[in-house]
């Protein structure tokens, strides 16, 4: 088995002699630890903090409003407004419980992993290299017209190959004109 291993890595070694390489406009990196994970959580993390306390009422709501109701307190309420109550906050409170406790376990689990992401941006892609203790654990090749999203914050790029995923590229120790190449390249225009 390791024979071909060895042969395959011969092979690749031969192409890579023989054939010209592109070589990247520009390589960066960016450390992804417990603090870069709880600055990129920030908005779901508020989304929580509003949903929890925001849902719990609307179904204590519906509880007050089910019992009014059925004494005979509250007589013309449409019979629907309490089930609306309870479906809106059972919503906004499940998902906002969710959130926070998926939020914390990703920062923790980002505070004992610190991987590091080198990238490579190329004029029609990009090679993102993931670094976890000294070794390499994967490697991405992907092209800009297939990035789900591109946005650009005052610090970061954020590229998106899915709609979860995030590779946060930071602006600190780039030129204006890295910057602008690589912003020409992603196709962002700025506002």
């Amino acid at each position: 088995m390791s024979d071909i291993i060895e042969e395959n890595q011969q092979q690749i070694e031969q192409n890579e002699e023989t054939s010209p390489q592109e070589q990247p406009f520009l390589v960066t990196s960016y450390k992804i630890d417990g603090n870069a994970q709880r600055e990129f959580s920030k908005p779901l993390l508020i989304y929580s903090y509003i949903a929890m306390p925001v849902g719990l009422p609307l179904v204590i709501g519906y509880i007050v409003l089910s019992l009014l109701s059925d004494e005979g307190i509250l007589v013309g309420l449409p019979a629907a407004i309490p089930y609306v109550l309870l479906f809106v906050g059972a919503v906004l409170f499940a998902t906002g419980l969710v959130f926070l406790f998926t939020v914390r376990k990703n920062i923790r689990n980002a505070e004992n992993l610190i991987q590091t992401n080198e990238y490579s941006f190329y004029e029609d892609y990009m090679c993102v290299e993931s670094i976890c203790r000294g070794e390499r654990v994967g490697v991405a090749k992907v092209y800009y017209n297939d990035l789900a999203k591109r946005r650009e914050r005052r610090d970061f790029f954020l590229l998106y190959p899915n709609s979860v995923s995030v590779f946060p590229v930071p602006k600190s120790g780039l030129s204006e004109e890295e910057i602008a190449h690589l912003r020409n390249a992603l196709r962002i225009i700025k506002r």
